[in-house]
């Protein structure tokens, strides 16, 4: 096709700037990853914030985050670069504002970095360490200049490796374990069924996420062991593992039974236990319907649209299954992707990677890709694709539980093909 010469295999790409847009067409373009910086920083109790950029920036941050100070006297402030600072940088100007935001009484503070301080080479690392000595308050800072970082996740994944600055060598709990990726309360989550599992064997939960408070950040580096739940806490878990020789279990990017088992033994046989029967009901019924699946989905041919946190794992599951990826959109090339692409890769299979923006047309260069299922969101108007769509909800999910309802829903979708496919005229249906 065409529309797809521009783009890269898997095999080719290395970094976000090795994906390209699916199609040309002009588009709003996606948050700034500042933003989604603003609003996290905004949900940890305790941790104050001084985003550094020109005044579209500031103006922008304000309409999300409208209050200079938090519920429980964090301090959010902006530092607005004028012309003098574009040309000759802000360090004098930085520090100054540090020391206001330290004698105001800040616990810790991050620095949000934008666009223009990191085109000039502003030495952020160099003006903390200089600071940092004469202040109560750490420090920690993040680069987001969206020229690098061309979408929202770095804002999260980037922002959580960042509060590992915050973090101090503690002594070791056997017992206590972090959950990174999921808050202490998450209404629109519910909770995978491993995380009471190990409530009831004596484990202490720890979990740090946003919503969690900078208190639980600071005293993380205690736990026997970091749960991965999401993929924007994985790279905060290989900083603590590198720095605290904190082990790591990732589990946000399982999903086949045989690997999700492997991960539960390997808890168990780490802290002692025995999960006896707790899950093996739900381990039975997915064992089930993976099996019934991979009857049905051999040799289908899919593509991964937006909306899905990790699309490379989930490739791996579904060819697993006897599926064949021909098209993938990355929002964002995470770290631990080049480990995945190799295993996908090894595999026999190289799709296409890009990014969707424009729904709206980039489903016309999907319907001439004709691929036999979509995952991910579509275009209201899309008639010819069969989709998994509302993958976005299994943020945060792990487990069995997860991969019984992804198996669940292409179950629906292919029920709804072969329905289409029989319905015929009499049947007031049409195939597709």
């Amino acid at each position: 096709m065409n529309e797809l010469k521009h783009l890269k295999r898997l095999s080719m790409v290395k970094s976000n700037t090795g994906i390209k847009f699916l199609t040309p067409a002009v588009s709003p373009g996606n948050h700034c990853p500042m933003r989604i910086a603003s609003v996290i920083v905004e949900d940890i109790e305790g941790l104050s914030s001084l985003l550094v950029g020109m005044q579209e920036c500031t103006t922008h941050s304000r309409l999300f985050s409208p209050k200079p100070e938090g519920e429980h006297g964090e301090l959010h402030w902006l530092y607005v670069l004028d012309s003098h600072e574009v040309v000759f940088g802000c360090r004098d100007g930085l520090i100054d504002a540090l020391r206001k935001m330290d004698k105001a009484g800040a616990k810790a503070i991050l620095l949000i970095v934008t666009c223009v301080p990191e085109l000039i080479g502003e030495d952020i690392e160099g003006i903390i360490h200089e600071v940092q000595p004469e202040l109560s308050a750490p420090i920690t800072f993040v680069m987001l200049g969206q020229f690098k970082n061309i979408s929202y996740p770095p804002g999260s994944w980037k922002t959580m490796e960042a509060l590992g600055r915050l973090m101090d060598v503690k002594e070791r709990d056997s017992n206590c374990v972090n959950v990174l990726g999921r808050a202490p309360e998450e209404e629109h989550i519910s909770m995978p069924s491993l995380l009471p599992a190990l409530a009831e064997k004596g484990i202490s939960l720890r979990y740090i996420a946003p919503g969690a408070s900078l208190t639980d950040f600071q005293s993380a580096p205690d736990a026997a062991l970091n749960l991965v739940v999401s993929p924007y806490t994985q790279p905060l878990a290989v900083k603590m593992e590198r720095e605290f020789d904190i082990p790591y279990t990732a589990l946000h990017n399982l999903y086949d039974v045989e690997s999700i088992d492997k991960a539960y033994a390997g808890l168990a046989e780490r802290f002692g236990f025995s999960w006896d029967d707790i899950f093996e009901e739900e381990r039975q019924e997915a064992i089930a319907l993976q099996n019934q699946v991979k009857e049905m989905v051999n040799g289908l041919r899919f593509v991964l649209s937006t909306r899905i946190d990790m699309p490379i794992p989930l490739s791996i599951y579904l060819s697993k299954l006897g599926m064949e990826p021909l098209l993938l959109h990355l929002e964002e090339y995470y770290p631990e992707d080049r480990i995945n692409a190799k295993e996908l890769i090894a595999m026999g299979h190289n799709p296409w990677i890009c990014r969707m923006v424009n729904a709206e047309v980039d489903l016309s260069v999907l319907e001439k890709l004709a691929p036999d299922i979509c995952f991910g969101y579509l275009w209201s108007t899309n008639k010819t694709i069969p989709c998994v769509s509302d993958m976005f909800d299994f943020y945060g999910q792990v487990g069995y539980g997860r991969t019984i309802s992804l198996l669940r829903r292409i179950l629906g979708v292919l029920d709804e093909i072969d329905a289409s496919r029989k319905g015929g005229i009499e049947h007031g249906a049409t195939s597709i």
